[in-house]
């Protein structure tokens, strides 16, 4: 890579990582060491270095966009990024709420940003500030933002050291996160960068316990900040089974209307949802139907027989072939003494 090019992925980086306060990405990195260790692992020598490397790089570029000059924006050319981060969240959300009210009262402080869209002329494509671009949408205002020049990966990157920085996913959005990521080919170590987790070895992990619980529950659960990975991979391991997540679905759906539901945080309904998904499992086993099937000989039809897990009933036609009736039940004890010399080890009578 030549000189010119190098500084010039430099400035971008720089442009990018901006916003992030050096101190506040130490305190990540340090609280990332202290978080549940059979999620992520202490930071190695080389991630350390990393986040010292990035500690200077700020510190050195950070003026670069501060030089920059804030462009304001119609929020209605701004389009979402290339891969959601977040569970989806409506104009009512609270977080939502306190945002919009803040920007009416105090204006925007933190510009979003932003690079020319890749396939759409004439429109923007958002790396982080989904909900402010939302916000000064409703209060009808231009939304202030930072235009660079990104890669794919300098966007994913962007996006997810500003989650890190400034309100950490939860566990299941993380784990979404990954997954969505995974699903469009992007590295491993990219994704550990971009989710927040220093071992790159949980990424797959993450997406496996996202691919095992039903969106419709994670949507219906929400966020649930203060549910970590434990609890979401036992919850994973319940649903583990053909079937057992639909019937779990299913059950969660009276949920919505009762009252210690709607009185209940989005950690709270984690707990609900999970007592509701292992009660219905347990209660409704997933069984498998009877098999039947027609006692048939030479044209003539003789009777049925239906086998389940629990039973073999055998049905014969009295009325149509009384002689093969009569025939069976004068041989049913010939026919069990016949089977206990078979476990014995001997010779069937006759």
């Amino acid at each position: 890579m030549s000189a010119t090019k190098a500084t010039d992925r430099a400035k971008r980086l720089a442009g990018m990582f901006g916003a992030v306060d050096p101190a506040a990405l130490a305190k990540q990195a340090e609280q990332e060491k202290n978080a549940d260790r059979s999620m992520t692992t202490a930071p190695t020598k080389a991630l350390k270095a990393s986040f010292a490397n990035i500690e200077q790089e700020n510190i050195r570029l950070k003026a670069e966009l501060e030089k920059a000059q804030v462009l304001e924006l119609d929020p209605a050319i701004c389009r979402p990024p290339l891969v959601q981060d977040r569970l989806e969240w409506t104009d009512d959300d609270p977080d939502f709420q306190s945002l919009l009210t803040s920007i009416d009262a105090e204006g925007q402080r933190l510009p979003i940003l932003v690079r020319k869209h890749p396939t759409e002329a004439g429109l923007y494509q958002i790396a982080y500030g989904m909900r402010r671009t939302r916000a000064c949408q409703v209060l009808g205002r231009t939304v202030k933002a930072y235009v660079q020049e990104l890669t794919d990966e300098e966007l994913i990157l962007a996006q997810g050291l500003e989650n890190n920085e400034r309100k950490n996913l939860s566990f299941i959005e993380q784990a979404l996160y990954a997954q969505s990521l995974s699903r469009e080919g992007y590295n491993r170590r990219l994704i550990a960068r971009a989710v927040g987790v220093s071992d790159e070895t949980n990424v797959s992990k993450m997406a496996t316990i996202a691919g095992q619980i039903p969106l419709g529950i994670v949507r219906l659960i929400g966020a649930a900040p203060k549910i970590g990975r434990t609890r979401w991979a036992a919850f994973a391991e319940l649903l583990d089974g053909e079937g057992k997540g639909a019937l779990a679905e299913t059950a969660l759906q009276v949920l919505p209307g009762s009252a210690v539901w709607t009185s209940a945080d989005t950690n709270k309904r984690f707990d609900l949802a999970f007592r509701t998904a292992q009660k219905a499992l347990i209660a409704k086993p997933v069984k498998a139907k009877p098999q039947k099937r027609s006692l048939e000989r030479l044209g003539r039809t003789f009777g049925a027989l239906e086998e389940s897990d629990t039973a073999v009933k055998i049905t014969l036609n009295a009325k149509s072939e009384p002689a093969f009736a009569r025939f069976l039940a004068e041989r049913m004890d010939a026919l069990m003494e016949e089977f206990h010399e078979l476990e014995r080890g001997g010779e069937p009578t006759h």
